[in-house]
This record gives structure tokens, C-alpha cells and sequence, in this order.
């Protein structure tokens, strides 16, 4: 053990504090747990995790035997801990970002992990400097104690010895002043971004505790603005992560250069800038500030030879009426900074608790989706599709309905399209196919042969280059014919530029399912895709019943141009039934002939005369 290794061990514990602020970079997230407009990059997090791992691996290679009996005897062993501590930390960590990618884990598990884990590693690099520190001590005074006790016995060596002397002197100062610019350069690398060399987010609670203080002395109002760039992640993609790294620290000179002498800007992380605004006594005041960030920002960029643009949003909470503390006044920034997005981008908004608490329930149907299955929490109604000619129940359409573990019933038009953009329709697709292939087999063995079975299908299972063969198995297990499955998908859904949409729309079509386009005329309407994607039934929406029967007739017409047959949704009255009937419409659903009912209530052979 010699004062050149515990010089290295400094060296190594700065590595060890820049790896840890690199993962604080990446795994703090205020409140969106399952956001996909700024996923969680998990290779990058294994990368870092590694790369805080080699550290005390490579103090542990150095220590020998003889070390370990040293360190033993003057109590600083500590480091041996601190170093398998760590080790066993960083396992840990990456064994459960495995388990997640596997699904064996949810997201929560494995950011409770990664805020635990990275608490861990940065009081390790704290705790690891004060053991070290005290061995290379140790060393210089021992060293120095023995060579003082040698030039009294041995007179004859006393040049040597005090060149010794100043040699282990000269060494301890230099371990000394190393030790004395490792600590600073921990310090900077705590509270400043290494790219920007703004404030980092470690600062930030500090920053915004002191504009309350200061706010409550002066008895006036600040802000705390959450900056968001809009077109980052595509600039980054596209032109690659060295020139995303000058477009952050342009972006962060021009936000710091907008604000007055006495507001501040902190780098968030990724592409999130805080600011914090000094007091003021109008609300105007925090408007102008904010427009002034998002016209700098909007001003053009040159990156590589080439004029960029970006737009930025930004989300304001004001103290004390928007919180009273930096944790919910950070909070409901962010939350204002995406419903600043959700209103079209390049804008600021100031927090609405009516539109939090609109997020804040979409968050926990998100959650609640995730039980919705296990718990039984689904079911499927079925509603009568009749044939006009005669009245006869040719078919159904299966319709899906919730009620969640507080006995709240949630429409399908409120939680769909939550599951569509949480990723959860695919599980939850998947159990509705399974239960209307079954439904199906029951009324085919109670000798409704011929009755069809109609299933709402989204854009995101059409995207899955699988959900043809899943549909092909299900008609294998449950012994149905292929035409009696008619896949329905909403006009809106249809996306013609996704290649394996298209692919599964002419997969199925090959299948010999049926393909209905639901909602005819409420989208785009385009004329195109009727003609070049192989759909055998046009629905027209219910919206059109009976309000606008020349659009009615109109779309009718033009199914029967494209050989195509209609069904008419939303019919009521009696007069509707017999208007369309009248018009060659050949199948009809509504409330005139039956609401959608549990499958027990159905009757499979209903004639409505």
C-alpha cells in the first residue's frame, strides 16, 4: 500500500461521482411514470451502471493481502466494504433492469430500484473518501516517524535520510493537494451539468427554497417555469447525439442570456431546462419572460452547415397559489409543461388544476389497466346485426365494457384511447379476441351456423406482424369458419404510410375474414383506400342517423359502386329502418332493434318484423 495507490483511489472516486451524476441524468423523472414521448433509454443506463461498477472493481484488484491486514490494523477497511457495497449494488440493479426487459418486473419496480440504487452510490463516493484520506495519513507519518527514529541511531545517513524526508513530504502534498482538487472537482460535478454548465437538477431544490425565502420576506410571488425543446429527439436522432449536445448548450446559453440578472436556469436533464424567476408583482411579468424563452429558442440554428429550427413548451407554476413547496411547485410546472405540448407545442401555460386532475385520472386508469384482466374486471356486450331485407339477426358485434375494482363503470371512448397510447390495447386486444372467438363457438354449436361475429381491432394491433397468424390459431382452436369473423377497424385508425398495417389488412383478406370499415365519414373519408385495401363492408356511423340521411344515401351509393356491402349504424326509429331498407342498405344495428346486452340475454335466432 503506498500513497500512489490512494492517490489512485481518489482518481477512481472521481470517475465513480461522474459515472453516478451521468445516472441521476438519466433516471430522475418528476411525475410520468409511463410516458413514451421521453422513454427511459435502458441501454444507456446499463452503460453508465457498468461503468460505476469498474470503479471499486479496480480498487479491489489493487488492495493484496498485506493491504487488507493494514488497513485492518489502522481502520480504514472501510474501503473494502464500501467497494463490494457498491459492487453488490450495481448487480443488483442490472439483474432487475434484465428482469424488466423480460417483463418479470413493471416500471415502478424498476425505478424505485434505480432511485435506490443511485442514493446508494453517491453516499458510497462520500463515505469512501474519508478512510481513504486517513490511510495515505497514515503512511506519510509513519514513514516520516521512521525515518526521524533512523537519523538519530544511524548519523551517518542523515543527508539521505532528509532527502527522504522531503520526498515523502513532497509526496504528501501532492496526495494532499490532489485530495484537496478531487473534492472540488466532486463539487462541481454535484451541482454543475458538465455540457451546459448550468446548475443541474442537484441545485435546483436549493434554488427554488431560496426564491421562497426571499418570496416571504419581500411577501410577493416567483415562478418556477419547466422548459421542454419540442423537436430534440428528432434533431438527435437524425443528425446524432454530438450535434444534440450543441444544440443543448446553445439552448441553454440563450435560455440563461433571456432571463434578468437575478432569475436563474437550471439544466434538468435530456432536454428540460427549470428556470427560476426572481419576485414580481404581476403575473404579466412571467408571460413576458416565458414568451421571450420561447422566441429565443424558435430563433435559427446552424448545425452542421444547416439552419435548424426548435420550438420549445413551457409549463408555469407560481408560489404560493400553485404550491407552497419545490417538490409540487416542480411537479405542477411539468404538469403544465405538458399540457402545453398537448395544446399543439411552442407555447407556454400556466398550471390549471382542472386539467391535472384530467391527467392525474389518466394516470390511474393506466394503472388500474394493468389489474383490469387479473381481476376480471372486463367484459363483452353484444349488440344485433339484422339484416334489413327481412329482419333476420345475421350477426353481432362484440363491445367491450369496464368496470374497475371501485365499481366505476369507465366507457370504452374515455379508456381506449388511454390503453392505445400506454401500449396496453395489444393485452387487452388480445382478450377480446379470445372471448368473442368463444362466444362465437357457443352460438355455432347452438346452431346459429351462419351467425358472424363482428371485433373492433386497433391500429396498434394492425401493427404487430404476428396478429394475422394469432387470428389464424384462434380459428383453428375454436373449429370456425374464417367468414364468420368480421374485423372491424375505424376510419381514423387506418394507417396507409405503416407497411405492416397494410400488410396484416391484405393477410387477413387472404385469411378470408371479413374486413369492415367502421365510421365511414367521420376521418378522412379518403376514396383511395376503398379502393386499393381490400375492405368488404362500409358501416356508416351512427352520427348520420337520422340527421343526415343525403350523406346516408350518398355513402350507400358509393358502396355499391365499389361492390361493397353496407351496414348502418345508430337506427332508432322505425322510419330510419324503413328509409334505409328502401335505399338497398342490406344490415342495420341500433336501439330500435336491441341495446348491446351480456350473451345470455342475446338471442341468436330474433327475427324483428
Amino acid at each position: 500500500m503506498t500513497l500512489n495507490h490512494s492517490n489512485y483511489f481518489h482518481q477512481l472516486n472521481m470517475r465513480h461521482f461522474k459515472h453516478t451524476a451521468e445516472l441521476t441524468g438519466l433516471v430522475y423523472e418528476p411525475t410520468r411514470l409511463f410516458s413514451t414521448d421521453n422513454p427511459i433509454d435502458l441501454n444507456q443506463i446499463r452503460t453508465v451502471i457498468n461503468n460505476i461498477r469498474a470503479q471499486p472493481n479496480e480498487c479491489l484488484s489493487i488492495i493484496g493481502t498485506s493491504d487488507r491486514l493494514l488497513m485492518h490494523l489502522i481502520g480504514t477497511d472501510s474501503v473494502i466494504n464500501i467497494c463490494q457495497r457498491d459492487v453488490k449494488s450495481a448487480d443488483e440493479t442490472l439483474d432487475i433492469l434484465t428482469r424488466y426487459e423480460h417483463g418479470e418486473v413493471d416500471i415502478q419496480v424498476l425505478q424505485n430500484q434505480l432511485t435506490k440504487v443511485l442514493a446508494e452510490f453517491k453516499a458510497n463516493s462520500i463515505q469512501f473518501e474519508r478512510p481513504v484520506e486517513k490511510t495515505a495519513n497514515f503512511i506519510a507519518n509513519i514513514t516520516i516517524a521512521l525515518i526521524i527514529l533512523s537519523s538519530t541511531v544511524v548519523l551517518f545517513f542523515t543527508i539521505w535520510l532528509s532527502r527522504a524526508v522531503s520526498l515523502v513530504l513532497t509526496k504528501r502534498e501532492e496526495a494532499m493537494t490532489a485530495l484537496a482538487q478531487s473534492e472540488e472537482r466532486n463539487k462541481q460535478l454535484a451541482y454543475n451539468d458538465t455540457l451546459t454548465g448550468l446548475p443541474n437538477r442537484n441545485s435546483l431544490e436549493h434554488t427554488i427554497n431560496t426564491a421562497i425565502a426571499r418570496s416571504n420576506r419581500s411577501k410577493s410571488q416567483f415562478a418556477v417555469m419547466f422548459i421542454d425543446l419540442d423537436q430534440f429527439k428528432d434533431i438527435n436522432d437524425s443528425l446524432g447525439h454530438t450535434v444534440g449536445d450543441e444544440l443543448l448548450m446553445e439552448m441553454g446559453k440563450r435560455i440563461d442570456d433571456t432571463l434578468r440578472e437575478n432569475d436563474s436556469v437550471v439544466r434538468f436533464g435530456g432536454d428540460e431546462f427549470v428556470a427560476v424567476t426572481d419576485c414580481f408583482d404581476s403575473t404579466e411579468i412571467t408571460d413576458l419572460i416565458a414568451q421571450r424563452i420561447i422566441d429565443a429558442i424558435r430563433e435559427p440554428v446552424k448545425l452542421t452547415n444547416i439552419e435548424s429550427y426548435i420550438t420549445a413548451s413551457i409549463g408555469i407554476a407560481c408560489y404560493p397559489q400553485n404550491g407552497i413547496n419545490a417538490t409540487t411547485l416542480l411537479k405542477h410546472a411539468d404538469t403544465a409543461m405538458y399540457q402545453a405540448k398537448n395544446a399543439g407545442k411552442n407555447q407556454h401555460q400556466a398550471y390549471d388544476k382542472q386539467t391535472s386532475h384530467k391527467q392525474n385520472r389518466r394516470l390511474n386508469i393506466v394503472n388500474q389497466l394493468h389489474q383490469a384482466i387479473s381481476n376480471n374486471e372486463f367484459s363483452l356486450a353484444y349488440q344485433p346485426v339484422v339484416r334489413l331485407a327481412d329482419g333476420c339477426t345475421v350477426g353481432s358485434e362484440a363491445l367491450l365494457r369496464w368496470t374497475n375494482a371501485d365499481n366505476e363503470t369507465i366507457g370504452p371512448d374515455e379508456f381506449i384511447p388511454i390503453a392505445e397510447n400506454s401500449g396496453q390495447i395489444i393485452e387487452i386486444g388480445n382478450w377480446v379476441l379470445l372471448q368473442a372467438f368463444q362466444q362465437c363457438k357457443i352460438w355455432h354449436d347452438a346452431g346459429a351456423i351462419n351467425h358472424a361475429m363482428a371485433i373492433n381491432v386497433s391500429s396498434q394491433q394492425l401493427k404487430d406482424p404476428l396478429f394475422a397468424k394469432r387470428l389464424a390459431d384462434l380459428l383453428t382452436r375454436f373449429s370456425l369458419p374464417a367468414q364468420c369473423i368480421n374485423i372491424e377497424i375505424t376510419e381514423n385508425s387506418i394507417v396507409t404510410e405503416d407497411q405492416n398495417s397494410v400488410t396484416t389488412l391484405y393477410e387477413l383478406g387472404e385469411l378470408g375474414t371479413r374486413l369492415l370499415l367502421d365510421d365511414f365519414g367521420t376521418g378522412y373519408s379518403c376514396l383511395s383506400y376503398l379502393k386499393d385495401l381490400p375492405f368488404d363492408v362500409l358501416k356508416i356511423d351512427k352520427s348520420f342517423m337520422p340527421a343526415n340521411t343525403t350523406i346516408a344515401s350518398t355513402i350507400i351509393a358509393m358502396g355499391h359502386e365499389l361492390n361493397m356491402e353496407i351496414i348502418a349504424e345508430g337506427i332508432e326509429s322505425q322510419d330510419c329502418y324503413e328509409y334505409l331498407k328502401n335505399l338497398n342498405c342490406q344490415y342495420g344495428q341500433g336501439y330500435l332493434f336491441q341495446k348491446p346486452v351480456p350473451p345470455h340475454e342475446f338471442d341468436i335466432f330474433k327475427r324483428f318484423d
